[in-house]
């Protein structure tokens, strides 16, 4: 190692502040003799002669450099003995690698508490050390041993012997131990609540952050640090510890976080208020905690009016009691699930407004909704005739027995399997043999007397139906063993025959 690596320094080296002053000079010329002793001190087996040969350099600069850097205890402790200049026992003290060097350097200067924290920065905790920091009485070298000391216990017993707050308010914000920076807060003489804003502000430990907070009295101190506090905890004890409405008024509009007003929205009744954000705030989830709260349903009706977010809508939909608004809304709204959250609102409760939207609704999923609440067929036959939807006409079917409905349906045959379920239903067989005798389509026909059992009406058919389908059918009904041989010889129509045949057989 050189004579000017002192600027080097070891992991384990205490950060020092740097020196401006140049200890060393460029032209430094060192005597031959010297630089033997160093090599014999550094160097040498015997570790006799090794302490022998750095006793006797007188060279200043030859003793700082060993002083500095060799890692022989006993080496470096007799080189920085032999060091009497001022400037250079000072550079020990700030750079060299060694703690004992740096102690026994701000000893040899008067600098007692320095060197005393030295040695409590780097051992640990025990009865001889315990000793010597008890005579350790300057606050800024007890600052010193709170941030840099290894052991945790005399970080906290300097923290407790300081007093004075500019030294407090110092040691807050240089400790990177928590627990000391907490210490710190909760001093008697740590005071300042421009200090405590500013450690809640700056600070990244819940637990410092919170004992700030704990002593901060001024309500403006805290709105400054609510607006963009971004820990719910601390947000929540500022809210609990600020009293002027105004201020939570101020933050709820005027914070940059939406985390921040959504927790407001939260801790805040005030329905003016909570109009103001439904209807202006920037983020969805902070407006829809505000409509959560909202109870006057024109506010609520102006959110679904407005909001382009449908879960916005949907919980404002979930509020408003008023049957007509909500019927509008589930035909109206664009959003899928705010009209089924409009059309199953307990507060619709009239079958006639379920009726209303089963036939108004372009939207099946809510027509079919409204549907579900009828039980009146009279409601379901209006539905049938009127509906926009054909398939939510087509879907009061099940629901309808009125005979005459059934057979105007089967008549006007306006979708041809919508009419033959419709038939289905038909039970009297007068009717059913009428609507064969119409003549609306074979099909209708066919299914039409499959339906009738009546003898005498299925002769007839049998006999004179011009359909030979229609004929079968009818012929695969009857029972008379008579009526059947006639026909098994008389139709013109050779399956309608064989099918006689078999009939007379079974």
């Amino acid at each position: 190692m050189g004579l000017f690596d002192r600027f080097k320094k070891s992991d384990n080296k205490k950060e020092k502040p740097k020196k401006e002053e140049k200890v060393i000079p460029d032209d430094l010329e060192i005597d031959e003799d010297q630089l033997v002793l160093k090599d014999i001190a550094i160097n040498s087996k015997d570790r006799y002669e090794r302490a022998a040969a750095a006793d006797q350099i007188t060279d200043q600069y030859v003793a700082l450099d060993l002083a500095k850097n060799v890692k022989d205890r006993a080496i470096r402790l007799i080189a920085i003995n032999n060091v009497k200049d001022e400037r250079l026992l000072r550079d020990a003290a700030e750079n060299s690698q060694f703690f004992d060097v740096r102690s026994f350097a701000w000893e040899r200067l008067g600098e007692n508490n320095k060197s005393i924290a030295e040695v409590v920065i780097n051992t640990k905790k025990g009865p001889e050390v315990d000793e010597i920091f008890e005579k350790v009485v300057d606050e800024e070298t007890l600052k010193w041993i709170a941030i840099d000391a290894q052991d945790k216990r005399y970080r906290n017993a300097a923290v407790e012997k300081i007093d004075d707050a500019d030294v407090l308010y110092d040691l807050v914000f240089k400790a990177k131990d928590k627990s000391i920076r907490k210490a710190c807060v909760e001093k008697e003489t740590f005071v300042s609540e421009e200090m405590l804003q500013k450690v809640v502000i700056e600070d990244n430990d819940e637990s410092v952050k919170i004992a700030a907070v704990k002593k901060i009295e001024d309500d403006k101190c805290l709105e400054n640090i609510a607006l963009n506090e971004d820990n719910a905890k601390i947000r929540t004890l500022i809210f609990d510890k600020i009293d002027d409405i105004n201020i939570l008024r101020d933050i709820a509009l005027n914070s940059k976080k939406a985390d921040v007003r959504l927790d407001l929205v939260k801790k805040l009744d005030d329905e003016d208020l909570l109009k103001q954000i439904a209807l202006n705030d920037s983020d969805k989830i902070v407006r829809s905690e505000a409509v959560k709260k909202i109870t006057d349903e024109k506010v609520l009706l102006d959110v679904i009016a407005s909001d382009d977010d449908r879960f916005v809508r949907q919980i404002a939909v979930k509020s408003i009691s008023n049957p007509d608004d909500l019927v509008k809304i589930a035909l109206e709204d664009d959003d899928q699930f705010v009209r089924n959250h409009a059309i199953t609102n307990p507060a619709i409760t009239s079958e006639d407004d379920f009726t209303y939207v089963a036939i108004n609704s372009t939207h099946e999923e809510v027509a079919l909704e409204a549907l579900s609440h009828i039980t009146e067929e009279k409601n379901f036959i209006e539905i049938l005739k009127n509906a926009k939807l054909d398939s939510i006409s087509k879907a009061t079917l099940d629901n309808i027995d009125d005979l005459e409905t059934l057979i105007r349906i089967v008549l006007a045959n306006e979708d041809e399997e919508f009419s033959l379920k419709a038939l289905n239903k038909i039970k009297v067989e007068k009717c059913l043999f009428k609507i064969y005798e119409q003549g609306i389509s074979e099909n209708i026909s066919v299914r039409a007397v499959s339906l009738i059992k009546n003898q005498k009406m299925l002769t007839d058919i049998a006999r004179n139906a011009s359909a030979w389908r229609i004929r079968e059918v009818a012929v695969k009904k009857i029972v008379s063993k008579k009526v059947l041989k006639d026909i098994s010889l008389n139709d013109e129509n050779e399956y309608v025959r064989e099918v006689a045949k078999k009939r007379m057989n079974l």
